[in-house]
């Protein structure tokens, strides 16, 4: 994999600012050279690596990018060597970015960076970055495309955070819904329809532009959006998710409960354990997330839109 071309992907869709070149003579230098290699030039191509990824590199992975880089500088490789410190800089832009626009961004890449490792099967480094991704995503059950834990944990978030909206109690799902919620989908992704599938590979993206732009949006879209979400849930919940919230105010424990009644995680547990949900959501999830994806897409001002 060239990193000049992964950059160049960073740099068409992040549309950030080119920071003046900065230099990094306060941490230890490793080969001298122009610009010298630093310890902390190392650090962040392996945290630009960690972010780009969604990976959590191993000593020895870390490593290999340490070898990568020292050995650009010491054959005086330019090319490389430029690929290497153009992806400092963009780390160091990315470094000033809020959680949100990085996981927005993150997620936007993701499917260009893919297809640059998967183009490029002569590259080493293509090779073994696509061998670390893979590693670290493997599919729960197979299909076109396969499902991963990224996209049900996501899907599931998307569930919850409309579900909130709409009942203004708003909780998160716990790891043991997010393991039953995966293994559930992962029994019935073979028999979804293909639209529904590609849908949910659209999950990770969907929710961290909702994430992004929720909370820039005008009073007036958001009772749009909760109003459409309130009518298109109701054949998903098992009750309409108006009745938790008018039971007392404030957000319950996960898992927990609102004066008596179910919680939105118990309600969905118990959803997600009947084998029918997953057969039966498929049209009204396409009419939420069809519609949902291409409103977000035009808070964030984003040319993307649902394929």
């Amino acid at each position: 994999m060239k990193a000049q071309k992964l950059c160049l992907v960073i740099v068409v869709i992040v549309v950030m600012s080119s920071a003046a070149c900065r230099t990094f003579a306060q941490s230890p230098v490793l080969v001298k050279g122009q610009p010298p290699l630093t310890e902390e030039m190392v650090g962040r191509y392996a945290e630009f690596f960690e972010w780009a990824f969604d990976v959590h590199l191993t000593n020895a992975q870390r490593e290999v990018l340490r070898k990568y880089a020292v050995d650009a500088w010491v054959q005086k490789k330019k090319s490389d060597m430029d690929d290497v410190t153009q992806i400092v800089q963009e780390q160091v832009e990315l470094s000033k970015a809020d959680p949100q626009q990085r996981s927005y961004v993150r997620v936007k890449i993701e499917p260009q960076l893919l297809e640059l490792m998967r183009n490029q099967p002569n590259e080493p480094m293509a090779r073994w970055a696509l061998a670390v991704y893979e590693s670290a995503h493997r599919a729960i059950a197979p299909g076109t495309p396969p499902l991963t834990r990224q996209s049900t944990d996501a899907f599931l978030e998307a569930l919850f955070f409309e579900a909130g909206v709409v009942s203004g109690v708003h909780a998160v799902p716990d790891q043991k819904l997010k393991d039953d919620w995966a293994r559930a989908l992962a029994a019935n992704y073979p028999r979804m329809s293909a639209d529904l599938k590609q849908q949910i590979a659209g999950m990770p993206l969907f929710m961290a532009t909702m994430r992004m732009s929720w909370p820039r949006l005008s009073e007036r879209v958001k009772a749009q959006c909760r109003a459409q979400w309130a009518e298109q849930l109701k054949g998903l919940l098992p009750a309409p998710a108006s009745a938790s919230a008018s039971q007392g105010a404030g957000a319950p424990a996960v898992g927990g409960s609102v004066a008596g009644k179910q919680s939105i995680a118990e309600m969905m547990a118990e959803q997600n354990r009947q084998h029918q949900m997953f057969m039966s959501m498929s049209n009204t999830m396409m009419r939420i997330h069809q519609s949902n994806f291409n409103i977000m897409a035009n808070w964030s001002g984003s040319p993307y839109r649902y394929w």
